[in-house]
């Protein structure tokens, strides 16, 4: 009897222990291999569960590879999210229980990458995804049993073909086998929109038409618009709103620009609005694409007076030049007058103390006469020594550079810097949302006058045509487009201060974790680096050239100004020698006059002597 119970025996310890192992179920087993396959191990996953016995999540965190978060009620938005419930019923239980952080980021966002296990019932899978896509939710795979008890494989793809743009209705992709590839499950559903409408709001920089293909910041927008449509084949449908530039108020700039796309008339926006705007966490936005310039710009240069081409183009070393031969020619005269120095010249010059006719030969070596006589006297070295230094050190320097100066226009209120206006009695200011840029400036802050909306066109006007003495704090951009339409050129749209140019990024704003982040920022960074957007707009630039570096021949009208310069000079010297003439003259007449004095004085005294 012992013998035929231990065979029995045995068998109730091995029916009790495998009853004990329980094995995993299917579904959860699926769930794992996808979010293995699929989620960033270096990103925490958060878990949440309703209506779902405890040994199915318990059963996928053993399992997982990666780090986990396991929330009843996950306030904090994350980039993988595991969701565990038994049906519908228990998905919106569970969806009641969610809420916002302080900052109005939700769970459910466009961003995140989303496994939904749907346990007993996978009954109004439609709804699942109608609520899924009202958040952006496209990254989504839905596990759930069919009636076999099958494990099957669904999603949603929102732009299925253009008679379907906003399509919820579940897709179904495939029964799950244990030897089945489960990698890339989440495709970018967004690369091929199947020609469905992209609403995209945006706004002009001038508000008068006819200027938009001329300034390059339309053309690149409307350049990322062409390239996106046939990166991502969307048919796209533009809104242009008002008139609003970079350095308008900020309210306005918030409420007019940014408004479409938080309240959900548009998708993206590319408004001309600074980064610095607050997002109040409703926005999102991608990288720079274009950088508008913010300076100061002046009334615009004029013409100075005719005779200051003579002396603009000489530097500092031909001015230095020109000063160390005054000094030797004035200063020679007194140096001869010292004794050692009368000595010495009276000792190795012959007939030193004879300088007459000195005057006149100075004159014509002036006017480039040449000398025919050799040197002998200290006249002649005197002379020649003025020739050589006038020739070859100060008359050939300043031909060389005469032609260029009478070339190049001299301009008035070629101002550097913002300090040289304000010394000339300038003032300056500018719209209210520029102040903000300049506002760490004491010198900028205290003086800064803020112009309103409605005048500042008409100011802006009156400072073109030289009517006030202002600097105005703009964009170049908007300048540029206000000058086109007017049908003003280049040099007559103001003067920029060249040390006062700084830029404000533009971006492309969406809202928070739209599904169009992940597109925009793959392809926009490629359109950017490989000169796509370069290629169709060349920058321009309002600075006004100050030298006139043009190669050609002097004109009819500059050949005469020369020829006036020339006459100028011949007239000043000959008044020159004339004085020069009348100052020795007169020398001599005080000389004889002296001489005769001081005879009748001699004479006198002779006289009074023999009556004595």
């Amino acid at each position: 009897m012992r013998c035929d119970l231990k065979p029995f025996y045995f068998a109730i310890v091995f029916i009790k222990i495998s009853s004990c192992i329980e094995r995993r179920d299917d579904i959860i087993s699926c769930a794992i291999e996808v979010a293995n396959n699929n989620f960033n191990y270096r990103q925490s996953t958060l878990i949440l569960y309703n209506d779902v016995d405890n040994k199915m999540v318990t059963d996928f965190v053993m399992a997982y590879q990666g780090t986990v978060l396991i929330e009843s009620r996950g306030v904090d938005p994350a980039k993988q999210v595991v969701m565990i419930v038994d049906n519908y019923q228990s998905f919106m239980r569970l969806l009641s229980r969610l809420k916002s952080d302080l900052r109005g980021r939700y769970l459910f966002n466009g961003g995140a990458k989303f496994l939904i296990v749907i346990n007993s019932n996978r009954k109004k899978l439609d709804h699942i995804t109608t609520i899924l896509w009202s958040y952006y939710v496209t990254d989504v795979i839905i596990l759930t049993k069919d009636k076999k008890n099958k494990v099957a494989f669904f999603t949603y793809y929102p732009y299925r073909n253009h008679l379907n743009c906003q399509n919820t209705e579940p897709t179904f992709i495939s029964y799950w086998t244990p030897d089945m590839s489960l990698r890339d499950m989440y495709p970018d559903k967004m690369s091929n929109m199947h020609e469905c409408p992209l609403y995209i709001s945006t706004n002009k920089i001038y508000h008068q038409g006819g200027t938009d293909r001329k300034i390059p910041l339309q053309i690149i927008k409307k350049s990322i618009v062409r390239l996106l449509r046939d990166i991502m084949n969307f048919t796209p449908i533009i809104s242009a709103r008002e008139y609003i530039s970079i350095d308008s108020d900020r309210a306005k700039n918030w409420s007019d620009s940014l408004n479409d796309v938080i309240s959900g008339f548009a998708n993206i926006s590319t408004c001309t609005i600074p980064l610095g705007v607050d997002r109040l966490g409703l926005l999102d936005y991608s990288m720079p694409y274009f950088r508008i310039r913010i300076a100061w710009l002046a009334p615009p240069v004029g013409p100075g007076p005719m005779w200051w081409r003579l002396l603009s183009p000489l530097n500092g070393y031909l001015w230095l030049i020109l000063l160390v031969v005054t000094f030797i020619v004035i200063s020679l005269p007194f140096v001869l007058k010292f004794k050692r120095t009368k000595q010495f010249c009276t000792r190795y010059f012959k007939n030193f103390d004879k300088v007459q006719g000195a005057a006149f030969r100075v004159w014509g070596a002036m006017l480039g006469q040449t000398i025919r006589v050799a040197p002998r006297r200290f006249r002649d070295f005197y002379i020649v020594g003025l020739w050589i230094w006038f020739t070859f050190a100060v008359r050939n320097a300043y031909q060389s550079v005469l032609i260029g100066a009478l070339k190049t226009d001299t301009l008035t209120g070629n101002f550097a810097n913002l300090k040289e206006t304000i010394d000339s009695g300038f003032k300056f200011g500018g719209r209210a949302g520029i102040y903000g840029h300049f506002e760490f400036d004491p010198l900028i802050r205290d003086g800064f006058e803020i112009i309103p909306e409605v005048k500042f066109e008409d100011f802006f006007r009156e400072i073109l045509e030289g009517k006030r003495k202002f600097v105005l704090a703009t964009s170049l951009e908007y300048a540029f487009a206000f000058c086109l339409a007017q049908g003003k050129k280049e040099n007559e749209c103001g003067h920029v201060l060249p040390d006062s140019i700084l830029t404000v990024p533009l971006v492309v704003w969406m809202k928070m974790y739209s599904p169009f982040v992940r597109p925009l920022s793959v392809w926009l960074p490629r359109m950017i680096e490989s000169g796509l957007l370069e290629k169709e707009a060349n920058l321009k630039t309002t600075y006004v050239p100050t030298i006139n570096s043009d190669p050609s021949p002097l004109t009819q009208h500059q050949t005469l100004t020369c020829f006036l310069c020339l006459v100028f000079g011949c007239l000043i010297s000959l008044i020159i020698f004339f004085l020069e003439i009348l100052r020795k003259k007169s020398s001599n007449y005080t000389i004889v006059k002296k001489s005769k004095l001081v005879a009748l004085e001699k004479e006198w005294e002779f006289v009074r002597d023999y009556k004595e």
